[in-house]
């Protein structure tokens, strides 16, 4: 990544200027998607196949790239692709309205060029692999003498891999923090917490910061546990630490593992939160304030509506003077989730993807700007949205730059606490999934059954059950076709 170290002072110029928005699939970016649609079929192209038809005036090659962010956002990334590339391309952006499935299908199936494609839904990834929309990227990364494990980590690979072969490279990888407010902690007389730190260390805490009642309560902590099709559904936090990647399907993916300890485990203890310790924001407080939507989410921590907020690193994005007036006085720390026994921090993370259609002109072309966004220079695209890269960095030097980026110039935020807290190691373990055979079956039980749990009309062993049976029923279903 050395090619863009040397434009980190510029960059920081941009963000510090521009009013940006959050591009990466979570609750304020666009709600959840629903199942896939298929969309017609794609004449596969080969890595290999040239054409140059498609030029401007200028006699430069367009590049056509979708996605859903601001225009003035892109700015950046427009300009020194088309610097870097002078005489060869000319890039040009295509705003889509929105990061929905149907807006995506729709744009692929217009016959209109595109070149790269940007997505926040796998389960959409997968239903276009599936259908031969995407072309596969493994050639490109063997042209380039690279293993996709070594560029973007292994639990990326392990998620993004599809029978072999992969369909997209994600242009931002979200890995979640611990938000909190100092001034809280301050007036409670609690030391601020550190990385190693357990769920139970969590727990007391919350349970130490929440006080009052009715309109006037405040909360030790706000999770987005379950709820609406937009809900991270950070209920099984901690069966997805212990389980790994994938955590939802046994190691041969032939069933489901909501009737595992973890999984019970998990969900007992937040569901104990909820009602027990009433320490944590409940599912319809969530839903009525909107506090699943990120900028309201940063808006509720610095107001003192709670005094922790699990979100992704861009959560820091919403400090930004363009979301809201920022209090006086306001002092946000962050610091690594909690562990279940407090060793080795392990933290889960998404992403959001971009991949090239199966049908594109100038596959060398594409792949050329779908590694230029993702891989040689994301400080351009993921960098001023605050997103953490899903590309490994080269060095220390490198990450450090990178987070320079992320944590500059966010009124309020304890900049060294964040510089020194993302410097530290971690495991990640991704939420993503491109698994199919009883997908859909996890995703409307998230929605239905756990919204029952966390309203207080469900137990955790009927959940669980009901849950278990209907996806299991559900893959072996899918599995037989």
């Amino acid at each position: 990544m050395n090619r863009w170290k040397k434009k980190i002072a510029i960059l920081l110029t941009v963000a510090m200027t521009a009013g940006v928005m959050a591009a990466c699939g979570s609750s304020n970016e666009t709600p959840a998607q629903p199942a896939a649609e298929s969309t017609p079929q794609a004449a596969a192209t080969t890595a290999g196949e040239e054409n140059q038809e498609n030029k401007g005036s200028d006699g430069l090659y367009e590049l056509d790239f979708y996605a859903w962010s601001n225009p003035d956002n892109i700015k950046p990334l427009i300009e020194n692709f088309n610097s870097d590339y002078a005489g060869k391309y000319n890039l040009v952006y295509q705003k889509l309205a929105d990061a929905m499935t149907l807006t995506i299908n729709t744009a692929l199936a217009s016959g209109e060029k595109i070149d790269v494609m940007t997505q926040a839904s796998h389960t959409d990834l997968r239903q276009r692999a599936d259908d031969g929309v995407y072309m596969g990227l493994k050639q490109f990364f063997d042209k380039e003498g690279w293993d996709y494990a070594d560029k973007l980590g292994t639990a990326i690979e392990e998620t993004q891999n599809i029978n072999g072969d992969y369909y997209s490279i994600p242009y931002c990888n979200n890995i979640n923090m611990v938000f909190f407010n100092k001034n809280m902690f301050d007036e409670a007389g609690l030391e601020y917490p550190q990385s190693g730190w357990t769920w139970e260390d969590f727990r007391e805490t919350a349970i130490k910061l929440t006080s009052g009642s009715g309109a006037d309560k405040v909360y030790g902590a706000m999770i987005d546990t379950a709820g609406s099709s937009g809900s991270d559904n950070y209920w099984d936090l901690i069966a997805r630490q212990k389980l790994g990647n994938n955590a939802y399907y046994n190691d041969d993916f032939t069933a489901s593992t909501f009737g595992s300890d973890e999984m019970r485990e998990s969900l007992q203890f937040f569901v104990d939160m909820t009602f027990k310790d009433q320490c944590i924001v409940p599912v319809e407080e969530i839903t009525a304030l909107q506090y699943n939507s990120d900028p309201v989410g940063m808006a509720g921590l610095y107001n003192g509506k709670y005094a922790m907020w699990i979100a992704p690193v861009y959560g820091c994005l919403y400090l930004k003077s363009s979301y809201g007036e920022i209090p006086e006085g306001t002092d946000i720390g962050m610091v690594d989730m909690p562990t279940p026994d407090g060793g080795q921090t392990i933290t889960t993370c998404y992403s959001s993807t971009a991949s090239i259609p199966a049908n594109v002109e100038n596959p060398e072309a594409a792949w050329e700007l779908l590694k230029y966004i993702c891989i040689d220079r994301p400080d351009l695209f993921a960098g001023p949205k605050a997103m953490h890269p899903a590309v490994e960095f080269d060095n220390e030097e490198d990450e450090r730059a990178f987070n320079e980026i992320i944590f500059k110039e966010k009124p309020g935020l304890d900049y060294d606490m964040a510089m020194d807290t993302m410097m530290k190691d971690r495991t990640l373990v991704s939420k993503d999934c491109t698994i199919k055979q009883g997908y859909v079956a996890i995703q409307e039980g998230m929605e239905n059954i756990m919204s029952l749990v966390f309203s207080g009309e469900m137990g955790v062993e009927e959940a669980l059950n009901e849950l278990q049976k209907s996806v299991d029923a559900a893959i072996t279903a899918d599995l037989a076709k």
